[in-house]
């Protein structure tokens, strides 16, 4: 039984990943879980019930929580495997689409699984937890192309990177193309914006900018915030932005 606090993390790493190729058909439960369990040999001297206390002990949120653990793990494997990438290249928009593109070729297995996590975080009683994660993935993107900001543009840039990012998740969840060369299409065209980024040096300027491209995603998905993208990407199928 698991007991170590500071095992719980990788031990959750282990169970989501396991569970992912059963999600397609089991959802995001505990049937999934137990079914990746099982694949892993995860605790075999328990029997299911113990089983599953441990898994509420380590995913108390149930659903989200796996969410959660699996948007964790392939930021990490984002990290790591950027870390490696030789050579890296040197313009900023140029690192943000590598990055951007590694994310969602991490994901291409799991693109199914993606699609149904969408309406769990779409839930109102997910949105703070949604939100967190499209924080920190965004976050951790700026953090390994190496920006150390901590003024004013620290947060313009995450905002930014959050509607660029989300608008590119929506575009891949529907693209059909081959090594997702439609989606680098696209992600090219919504990096113009961030690309202008570090040289903007007028701080009201910058909000007006960022205000600007949010509202034009606001209007084209119809959408009441730039986070609540994450809740019509599961409802809009074949769409193109331009």
């Amino acid at each position: 039984m698991v007991k170590k606090q500071t095992d719980h993390i990788q031990v959750k790493f282990d169970l989501v990943r396991a569970m992912l190729p059963h999600v397609p058909f089991d959802g995001w439960s505990l049937e999934a879980l137990e079914q990746g369990a099982i694949d892993i040999g995860f605790e075999p001297k328990e029997n299911i019930d113990t089983r599953m206390d441990i898994f509420k002990d380590l995913f108390k949120n149930g659903s989200i929580d796996f969410i959660d653990t699996f948007s964790e793990m392939i930021d990490l494997e984002v990290k790591n495997t950027y870390e490696v990438t030789d050579p890296k290249p040197e313009r900023v928009p140029e690192k943000v689409k590598i990055i951007i593109l590694m994310r969602l070729s991490l994901c291409q297995k799991y693109k199914e699984a993606v699609r149904s996590s969408l309406p769990i975080t779409a839930l109102p009683k997910n949105s703070k937890k949604s939100i967190n994660l499209l924080y920190r993935t965004c976050n951790s993107i700026w953090r390994i192309i190496g920006d150390k900001s901590t003024d004013f543009s620290f947060y313009t840039k995450r905002v930014s990177l959050a509607a660029v990012y989300s608008s590119t998740l929506l575009f891949w969840l529907n693209d059909t193309s081959s090594d997702q060369e439609e989606t680098s299409f696209f992600l090219d065209r919504r990096l113009n914006d961030i690309s202008k980024i570090p040289n903007l040096k007028k701080p009201f300027n910058l909000i007006k900018k960022v205000s600007t491209n949010i509202n034009k995603t606001k209007n084209t998905l119809k959408i009441k915030s730039v986070f609540d993208v994450l809740k019509k990407l599961n409802q809009i199928k074949n769409s193109s932005f331009s």
